[in-house]
């Protein structure tokens, strides 16, 4: 009797473990199916992201490529970009449905499909947490990946980096559901690891990396197992090998059938591309820990900060759980491997990312591929305390998982369909993030006021849209033929002519959101996140900074400055306007009221480019060259690549007398704009004033090659080959000046140097007599001491050098003619000085110290300058 009881007790024992697991895998299938239908509803109101549509464009020449039977080859080279260098399959493929079908709104297809592609990256993130921690794990790695706000956002509308997160989880769940399998044969596990990296390649050639994964994580299994230290085992390890090889080729190939770039060359054109993905190089500014700084040169931490403070903290406190229990864990050995594998998935790419200084910008969104291993690893650490007997526990542990997952859940729910603008409790939610990190970074905005405009203020009168990108608007107003969009950046609005604009919160200076300064004040309507306003509907009040600076460039300057103050009346606070007076008065060398209307242009906006670009040409222009360097400064820290920033700054460096400083920010000039032809210019003069001849002919014949026979360019070569004792050359290029240019002051200068090389006194000084009038010019003054010395008159041709001095105190020839004049006069001096001691030594009285000696009455100069 008590041996059926206790059977009975075991059978109901087990009966209710069984029900407890088919439950907890029917729920995880249910809450699946309901995440699936709730993502792909929630698709329908995402907005348009940043890069959408070169791919769509992309797409239709890969659709033109393959329905021309490889004829249209605009998809192998990508002029506009690097996309030919990106499989981009999902693009492709949603594309040609949408031509098979006839889909007129082409985006709401797009972003259903994405949404499907985040639904697998919600999907198989569970069942990986299934596979190694039971169905409640994968229930809660299913919930955390969806109430991440940055990932769910992105799932809607990022075509590139959304999908290749999926397709990277999806092909780690069949490598470890292989290697649990192992030693059977899973054929059709296998088939999945294949079509798993094929997938990961057609969208990234960086899916390449699952290669190395699926050998690396195959070997580790093997080494821990004893029989692989055997006979048999070993040959079954050299075995299972080799199909996996096959199956490596296999998916390879697969990822290549929709990428017309790589099946040129199947093997050639994947790994150019992906050394070309690895080196990026574009630079991108990007607002972080409160400055705005180009993505090249962002700190190495940037990606690991933003998955810190976008992500729900319930997820790092989940890792820190799994990590603090893993020594407690009572699992088998394959547990432990997959542990690694796990961890490595997450922490390998962002720790080569760190080593390799990648250049990545636009939050983590280039990371998001390791979420999904990070999320599984944190469902592990709460699973651990939820499989413990103590239901103070379980209890503790539910309520805690629930705490922290309000914030990300009220956030999503709350802001849809923005949620991806998304920071935790670590800097204080968006409010505690705004004014520090990106907001609308990918333009999500733009259709809620797009979509604001239209119900609210459209009627059948034609207006004008500006937004701060121009396709994604555009999209959104294609039914309404009274619209037309026009492309403007944020600090150039008032140059455009427009009668509403649509902005989202990017690349806006973080001073100016930290003090209210934005959204503008003409704004009607604001699209908010958590309260912070991400993007700006405004309705133009006032055209007159149109007007202004409409009349500015007709040359206009008395009606541009009465359009500017009329604007200003009503907005005394707007950068833009007040650097367009300052520009008018640099234009009337007012160079005082230049550097007062700049600097009230930076007092609303620091970081007002143009503003520090008219300071710093104003300082230059008065020779305040140490401000002018700092206003050169302050500028290159908005903009590096800024070539005028680099002009200014080479500018005042060169009058500063640094003049391997100057050269260098001359040439940086020049590699931003290759035709800075006054760059150009400035770093021939600084090559020919220090005698380096030869390179400056090089620099102006890049001038001549950018703008023939330029005057300029042609004279100061000729200047060159005289100074190289090449007279002959010399001659020929200022035989061929216009004869309506031969009298330029640097011809006849020129001219003069000849003269005086063939010892032609008279024709150099009928040269310098046509110049007789001209006293601001140094090298004139330098010519005429060297005139002068010819007639020994060296007291006067010191005074023209110490005037050449005067007026270009960096003029090298001036300098060292001046400083052999006075060393010369010096040792003549000393000269007539040391006779007369000698004579007062022979005189027959008694010595004395020289250090008492009375002075001696002055002696006149032996030297004497002879008549003409």
């Amino acid at each position: 009797m008590s041996n059926t009881v206790n059977e009975n007790k075991n059978l109901l024992h087990n009966m209710i473990i069984n029900s407890k697991k088919i439950s907890n895998k029917t729920l995880f299938w249910g809450i699946s199916f309901l995440l699936l239908v709730i993502i792909s509803i929630m698709s329908r109101d995402a907005g348009i992201s940043g890069d959408e549509y070169f791919h769509v464009d992309h797409a239709e020449k890969v659709y033109n490529y393959y329905f021309s039977g490889g004829t249209d080859t605009l998809a192998l080279n990508d002029s506009k970009g690097l996309l030919h260098l990106y499989g981009q399959s999902l693009d492709n493929e949603i594309h040609f449905l949408n031509e098979w079908f006839n889909i007129d709104d082409i985006y709401s297809s797009r972003h259903f499909f994405n949404s499907l592609t985040g639904w697998i990256l919600i999907l198989f993130s569970g069942l990986i947490a299934n596979l190694i921690f039971g169905w409640r794990a994968g229930i809660i790695a299913m919930l955390f990946v969806f109430f991440s706000p940055k990932i769910l956002g992105h799932s809607f509308n990022n075509p590139k980096d959304l999908p290749f997160a999926s397709a990277y989880i999806f092909t780690l769940y069949f490598i470890l559901k292989f290697i649990k399998e192992i030693p059977r044969n899973n054929w059709l596990t296998m088939l999945f690891v294949g079509l798993g990296i094929g997938w990961a390649i057609s969208l990234r050639i960086g899916g390449v990396i699952l290669i190395p994964y699926l050998f690396m994580f195959i070997g580790i299994y093997y080494l821990s197992e004893k029989r692989f230290y055997s006979k048999s085992g070993f040959f079954e390890a050299l075995k299972k090998v080799g199909i996996v090889l096959l199956v490596v080729i296999a998916g390879y190939f697969i990822g290549l059938l929709l990428w017309p770039y790589a099946l040129q060359n199947p093997i050639k054109n994947p790994w150019y591309a992906l050394k070309e993905m690895t080196n990026y190089d574009m630079g991108i500014y990007q607002l972080f820990e409160g400055k705005i700084q180009l993505s090249k040169e962002l700190p190495w931490y940037y990606g690991l900060k933003y998955i810190l403070i976008t992500n729900p903290i319930v997820v790092f406190l989940g890792l820190i759980l799994f990590i603090a229990t893993v020594p407690f864990r009572k699992d088998s050995k394959n547990n432990y491997l997959f542990y690694s594998f796990l961890f490595f998935a997450f922490a390998f790419p962002i720790a080569y990312i760190i080593y390799n200084d990648s250049n990545i910008y636009g939050g983590w969104r280039h990371l998001l591929w390791t979420y999904g291993p990070l999320v599984i690893l944190s469902a592990g650490g709460f699973d651990y305390f939820l499989n413990k007997n103590n239901k103070y526990i379980k209890y503790g542990t539910i309520a805690l998982v629930t705490i922290l997952l309000f914030h990300p859940i009220k956030h999503t729910v709350k802001n849809h369909p923005l949620e991806y603008i998304y920071y935790n409790e670590l800097v204080g939610g968006t409010k505690g993030a705004y004014g520090s990190y990106e907001m609308d970074y990918y333009y999500h905005s733009l259709r809620d006021g797009a979509d604001w405009l239209i119900e609210n203020e459209l009627g059948n009168d034609t207006i004008i849209v500006a937004t701060n990108h121009g396709r994604i608007t555009e999209y959104f107003f294609r039914n309404y033929p009274q619209v037309k969009v026009i492309y403007s950046r944020y600090y150039e609005k008032g140059k455009g002519n427009w009668d509403y604009a649509i902005w989202a919160n990017t690349h806006i200076t973080p001073y100016q959101l930290v003090n209210d300064y934005w959204p503008p004040k003409e704004s009607i309507h604001t699209m908010d996140v958590d309260g912070m306003p991400v993007g700006a509907v405004v309705k133009r009040v006032s055209d007159e900074d149109f007007k202004g600076f409409e009349a500015l460039n007709a040359g206009k300057r008395n009606e541009a400055k009465q359009h500017f103050k009329n604007f200003l009346k009503s907005y005394p606070e707007n950068e833009e306007v007040l650097e367009g007076y300052a520009r008018i008065m640099l234009q009337e060398r007012q160079l005082d009221s230049t550097i007062i209307y700049a600097d009230s242009s930076l007092i609303y906006n620091p970081n007002q480019i143009g503003a520090w670009f008219l300071k710093a040409s104003a300082l230059n222009t008065q020779k305040k060259y140490t401000e002018a360097l700092a206003a050169s400064e302050e500028m290159l820290k908005i903009k590096e690549e800024f070539a005028e920033g680099h002009y200014q700054k080479g500018f005042a460096l060169k009058n500063l007398n640094k003049p391997n400083e100057a050269l260098k920010a001359f040439q940086t000039a020049t590699a931003h704009k290759k035709d800075y032809y006054q760059a150009l210019m400035q770093m021939g003069e600084i090559l020919t004033n220090y005698k380096n001849y030869k390179k400056a002919l090089e620099i102006y014949s890049k001038v001549l090659a950018l703008k023939e026979n330029d005057l300029s360019a042609t004279i100061y070569s000729a200047k060159c080959y005289q100074l190289l004792k090449d007279n002959i050359k010399a001659e020929e290029l200022l035989k061929s000046i216009p004869p309506r240019n031969q009298n330029n002051l640097e011809a006849v200068m020129v001219h003069f140097r000849i003269a005086m090389s063939k010892n032609d006194l008279n024709s150099a000084g009928n040269y310098l007599n046509m110049a007789r009038f001209i006293d601001n010019n140094a090298e004139l003054f330098v010519l005429r001491a060297v005139y002068v010395l010819k007639q020994n008159r060296a007291d006067l041709a010191i005074q023209y050098l110490e005037k050449a001095k005067e007026l270009d105190p960096v003029n090298r020839e001036a300098q060292e003619l001046l400083a052999s004049l006075q060393k010369k006069k010096t040792a003549a001096a000393s000269a007539t000085t040391g006779t007369a001691q000698k004579t007062a030594v022979q005189k027959p009285k008694q010595q004395q110290s020289i250090m008492f000696q009375k002075p001696k009455p002055k002696k006149t100069s032996p030297i004497t300058i002879p008549a003409k």
